[in-house]
């Protein structure tokens, strides 16, 4: 067999750039024939898979102990290589779609003993190809190891590794965008942290010969990945610049299904020029944010806009020359593309920028903050102000209504009795009765006085206070007091006025007795009751072993209505219960917390009537 090759010897290296092709397309008739390398299988049977064998010839190499090797710059799909007619290495398994060599540059050493020193060497390469996957053959290299082999690894590094400083600064940059948009869901950290998974499973994918999945549902789902990346950072763009409208919003929607229809197209139909397609119509919204950016740089003189298009002109112009040079250009198959590193440093670049912009938001919160801070204080000071004049006004309030109560007390009380007493020493009346309206009037003076008395809510001292005062003229008349007043709790509604109330209450009854129960005895009780069904009170009770009465009848009068009057003032209950021969009680049941009624309290009948229970 006469194997055609053209071999170019450049710094010690030979370049093979022409081969004796066998391509077995699927679906189409079999061809075979000499190529000028690189072959491109994509642009000869565009949307069919195959196998091609491709025959090239290795120079005579001088038997002066030098290891060669042979460097491709670009092979696949899958691949083995025939040195000899015997097979030195191989990536993947011909056939296997999930294997694809084309990701990563291929270095194979040559074993010296396949070499002749006299004669040329044959060189088989065969593939297999699967359609949209830009399989193929570039131009090998061949040549001392020493020479090579960095080459090799130079492209290996900037096509690899590129891809892993890519992937790690999408990782880095979107945690920290995420992180951002959790704390206060601004759309613009949103964007970047939704982008950043795409656009590290399209980088990533070069990371690994195996796929996860077959093709071409993997270069599908890679493709997409790479187009709602792109989309993305077209939305974060635009939000950052503040022109992420509504008119955005519905083109991304529509590029989004545009995109997704070109991809179907070229990975499910195995159509080239539909992905070819489909990265062109993403420059259209590239360029687009880059002029709304522009504008506001130029216009409005916005930071974030300026940062942007000084971010955005090396990746954009980076993806312009990939497209051409590497996508539409057949001539340049092999060569390294710059959009990797040139996205590296538009995500760095990005990445500051979220940074910067959060810091401002900060620093902007934080002003307002103490801004707030500085307000609060000062309506605190206000309020400190208002709530000291209040409490003063109230104070003077509470004053005022204490004065016109011991006024009204004084008034209605003492002043209503020494108004009696001049009325009977005007009629001249006897001595006794002049006597009982002057103690009246003494009485009334000193239940205004004790009411003012602070008790802390002791009914005992209230009560205690009031025996001081009626011992005297009881004992006068011969009746003993049976003094039963047991512990009580505290009473915190026991107010001045309700002091006086029940002052006055039990005075109508002590006074009673004196006039008209003819008794020995009172007997004068006071006890804690708290049984089920009924609320907590206080009873008090005055009995005494008197005469009594002999019909419900004689509870009338205008003396039991002021004292029905004065236990309805203060929430209590009053009951009384006479009988021929037995005495009377009354009985006052007294609420822990009765409420607050203040009905008009009659003044007393100036006259003494000559009445039971006046």
């Amino acid at each position: 067999m006469l194997l055609c090759s053209a071999v170019q010897a450049q710094g010690g290296t030979d370049t093979i750039d022409i081969a004796q092709a066998y391509l077995e397309p699927e679906g189409a008739p079999a061809w075979s024939g000499q190529v000028k390398l690189p072959h491109l299988w994509d642009k000869a049977y565009p949307g069919l898979a195959g196998r091609a064998r491709y025959q090239l010839v290795l120079p005579p190499v001088a038997p002066d102990g030098v290891l060669r090797g042979l460097y491709f710059p670009r092979v696949g799909n899958q691949v083995q290589i025939y040195v000899g007619g015997d097979l030195i290495a191989h990536r993947g398994v011909l056939g296997d779609s999930r294997n694809d060599a084309t990701k990563a540059p291929l270095w194979v050493p040559v074993p010296t003993s396949l070499l002749s020193s006299t004669a040329s060497t044959a060189l088989e390469v065969r593939v297999a190809v699967q359609p949209v996957r830009w399989g193929g053959l570039a131009a090998p290299r061949f040549g001392p190891e020493a020479t090579l082999l960095p080459q090799y690894r130079e492209r290996y590094i900037w096509r690899q590794w590129g891809a892993v400083a890519v992937v790690f600064a999408l990782a880095l940059t979107g945690v920290v965008a995420g992180g951002l948009w959790h704390l206060n869901r601004e759309p613009v950290y949103g964007y970047f942290a939704l982008c950043a998974p795409f656009g590290m499973l399209r980088y990533g994918d070069r990371l690994w010969e195996t796929s996860p999945l077959g093709w071409p549902l993997w270069g599908g789902i890679v493709a997409f990945s790479l187009t709602v990346h792109m989309l993305l950072l077209v939305r974060f763009a635009l939000a950052l610049v503040g022109r992420d409208g509504v008119g955005a919003r519905r083109g991304f929607w529509v590029l989004l299904a545009a995109e997704a229809s070109l991809v179907v197209g070229g990975f499910g139909f195995g159509q080239p020029w539909c992905w070819t397609a489909a990265l062109a119509l993403l420059f259209v919204p590239a360029f687009w944010a880059y002029a709304v950016a522009a504008r506001e740089a130029l216009v409005a003189r916005q930071p974030e806009a300026i940062a942007l298009c000084l971010a955005s002109f090396i990746p954009i112009g980076a993806g312009l020359y990939d497209f051409l040079e590497i996508r539409v250009s057949t001539e340049s198959v092999g060569r390294s593309s710059y959009l990797p590193l040139a996205t590296m440093l538009f995500v760095l670049l990005m990445g500051w920028l979220i940074l910067n912009r959060y810091a401002r938001q900060v620093r902007a919160y934080q002003g307002l903050s103490n801004s707030l801070d500085e307000k609060v204080r000062q309506r605190e000071q206000e309020l400190q102000v208002s709530y000291a004049l209040l409490q003063q006004e109230h104070a003077q309030h509470a004053a005022l209504l204490e004065r016109q109560r011991i006024m009204r007390d004084i008034h209605d009380g003492v002043g209503s009795q020494l108004v009696g007493l001049l009325s009977l020493i005007g009629k001249g009346r006897t001595n006794a009765q002049l006597r009982e309206h002057a103690n009246a009037a003494l009485d009334e003076l000193r239940m205004a006085v004790d009411a003012i008395q602070p008790v802390g809510g002791d009914l005992a001292t209230v009560l205690a206070t009031l025996r001081y005062r009626m011992q005297p003229r009881l004992a006068a008349t011969g009746i003993q007091v049976d003094w039963q007043v047991e512990e009580l709790p505290a009473l915190e509604s026991l107010t001045p006025h309700m002091v006086l109330q029940i002052q006055r209450l039990l005075l109508e009854a002590f006074t009673n007795v004196l006039r008209h129960a003819q008794a020995s005895t009172v007997r004068v009780s006071a006890r804690h009751q708290d049984g089920p069904g009924q609320p907590p009170h206080l009873v008090l009770e005055i009995a005494d072993n008197g005469v009594g009465m002999e019909s419900s009848a004689q509870l009338g009068g205008q003396g039991l209505a002021n004292m029905r009057a004065r236990a309805q003032a203060i929430g209590a209950q009053l009951e009384i219960t006479a009988a021929p021969g037995q005495g009377t009680c009354v009985r006052v049941a007294l609420p822990m917390a009765p409420e607050p009624v203040q009905p008009a309290i009659p003044a007393p009948a100036p006259a003494a009537p000559a009445s039971r229970w006046p």
